[in-house]
């Protein structure tokens, strides 16, 4: 019959085979993991790319202009909407809150066109 050896090593032999047929097919689907994710890192590259064009036409200063004077009722800063901070101060420097919140409230209605 066999050896004690000559059966111990068939053993080893057959359970390292057995293992390297599974490192094999751990290595394979790790193989499959990588390529997935190099791929899914490519798109996420190619759509960073696109939104930063998009990102880039979106923010072009000529179109804002243009849908602001679309889609906005502003125009030009005038003279007249500025204020010197003097004539509103009082003589003792205190300041009245009610007055000012009331003068702003105006500005605001003559600059949106209410008035």
């Amino acid at each position: 019959m066999f050896k004690r050896s000559t059966l111990f090593f068939a053993c080893v032999a057959i359970a390292t085979g057995m293992a390297l047929f599974h490192i094999k097919y751990q290595v394979v689907a790790l193989e499959q993991e990588h390529k997935q994710t190099a791929s899914r890192i490519k798109e996420t590259h190619e759509s960073i790319h696109v939104l930063k064009a998009e990102w880039t036409h979106l923010n072009d200063p000529r179109r804002l202009q243009t849908l602001a004077q679309k889609h906005l009722n502003i125009g030009p800063i005038k003279s007249t909407q500025f204020i010197s901070l003097k004539l509103l101060a009082p003589s003792d420097g205190a300041y009245d809150k009610f007055a000012l919140d009331q003068l702003i409230a105006e500005v605001a209605d003559v600059a949106m066109g209410d008035h």
